[in-house]
């Protein structure tokens, strides 16, 4: 008989989970409290990105945060409020911001990114037309000479590690969008990245899982996790009570709650990110991109353009603050000014609350305490580009295996002794 797993979390990250676990024969139980369309992995840019090698906690970004908490357009922000949770998480987010940080970090982001890119390629490229999957690469774009210097530094440390980067000029980003003015003073191109559009990789994902058997409980708020003897033996929903061999928490922000049920602490803290999508005449914009100086992402899906942005750690999650919103469309119209007669104010915008760790690596692993419980959560805005690798990776340690990439630096106990 098959062994039975129940993954809370109906994103990205658990459904891939799912994806992985159901191929290896596991009978797969899937559990969400929302109707699994309105998180984050329905939301987000749609970008896998090896090139994101350098952790959020990185030198600078703390201090840059904290300056950007005055600017009501800034994209990134720190919202101090009386919340322990929240200050534990900035104190140890701070701890990490160093270069020692850094260059242990990148060797694991890069493996975990490589990995999660080839599995990309293996699924989605034979359906590349109904996902909108494409290969072309990424553009970073700066309007200035500072952040030049900044992101060829960058790029020379990715390259340092393998990944490849160009180092282009203003003339060069043009001949790359020709149907487009592109206002820059340069960029950098990472022809490694991809894209794809993330509700039909959503969409897809459900589709394949249902169609094999996996049952989906959608709106089933997980109540209490009941252990005895090291194993989670019932997750409990409402009326309902479930029983699996394993079970995985893959539930974003949600994951902390859920494991303080059986006295786990997990520093995490939601992200807040925006996007809308704008109608384009024609495809205008053919590399996704990364606009630096506002730290905008732009992401084509044919004659779609997706635009997204902001990350406010702290604040509240689901209201819309709209000078958040011009200072998004801002920074778009100064990359792309003849864009400007194409764009009106967007009237339908996500928001919704990335799970980001302190130290900028994600949680993927075992809880040591217990015998039958992993984690995976705290991608920040790695969740969609790692979600592959997440799931595969897991896979194998549930199933016995050896990780094809180590998972130590990924380890969700390993703040136990620091927070």
């Amino acid at each position: 008989m098959a062994k039975t797993v129940g993954i809370i979390g109906g994103g990205v990250i658990g459904l891939c989970t799912a994806y992985f676990l159901q191929q290896k024969g596991y009978e797969v139980h899937v559990i969400d409290a929302h109707a699994c369309d309105r998180g984050c992995s329905w939301g987000n840019a749609g970008m896998i990105v090896p090139s994101h090698v350098i952790p959020l906690s990185a030198p600078g970004v703390a201090w840059q945060g904290l300056k950007w908490m005055f600017n009501a357009e800034s994209p990134f922000a720190f919202h101090f409020t009386f919340n322990k949770a929240l200050w534990q998480w900035i104190r140890l987010f701070h701890r990490h911001c160093t270069h020692q940080h850094v260059r242990y970090a990148i060797p694991h982001l890069r493996d975990i990114s490589l990995l999660s890119r080839k599995l990309y390629e293996h699924i989605a490229q034979p359906l590349r037309n109904e996902l909108n999957f494409e290969t072309k690469g990424l553009l970073m774009l700066f309007q200035s000479s500072r952040l030049r210097e900044e992101e060829v530094k960058t790029a020379q440390l990715a390259a340092a590690y393998g990944i490849r980067a160009e180092v282009l000029g203003a003339e060069e980003v043009q001949l790359m969008e020709p149907d487009t003015d592109v206002r820059v003073m340069g960029g950098i191109y990472y022809p490694g990245d991809a894209h794809i559009h993330p509700g039909k990789w959503m969409q897809w994902l459900i589709n394949q899982l249902q169609q094999v058997g996996v049952p989906f409980y959608f709106e089933h708020i997980i109540s209490d996790l009941h252990v005895q003897q090291r194993k989670i033996v019932h997750v409990i929903s409402g009326q309902r009570t479930f029983h699996f061999d394993h079970v995985v928490i893959a539930a974003g922000v949600q994951t902390t709650s859920l494991l303080k049920k059986i006295h786990v602490h997990l520093p995490l803290q939601a992200g807040k990110g925006y996007s809308f999508d704008i109608q384009l005449r024609k495809r205008l914009i053919h590399i996704p991109a990364l606009l630096i100086d506002g730290r905008v992402a732009v992401s084509p899906f044919g004659e779609r353009l997706r635009i997204s942005g902001t990350m406010e750690i702290g604040g509240d999650v689901h209201t819309i603050i709209h000078k958040k919103i011009k200072g998004i469309l801002k920074t778009f119209y100064a990359f792309y000014p003849h864009l400007v007669t194409e764009v009106a104010y967007p009237q339908q915008i996500w928001a919704g609350a990335r799970p980001c760790s302190p130290d900028g690596l994600p949680y993927i692993g075992k809880v040591k305490k217990f015998d039958n419980l992993y984690v995976a959560t705290g991608h920040g805005m790695l969740g969609l580009s790692l979600a592959p690798a997440t799931g595969y990776l897991l896979t194998q340690l549930i199933n016995g295996e050896t990780p094809e990439v180590a998972l130590h630096a990924f380890d969700p106990m390993r703040f136990q002794k620091e927070s």
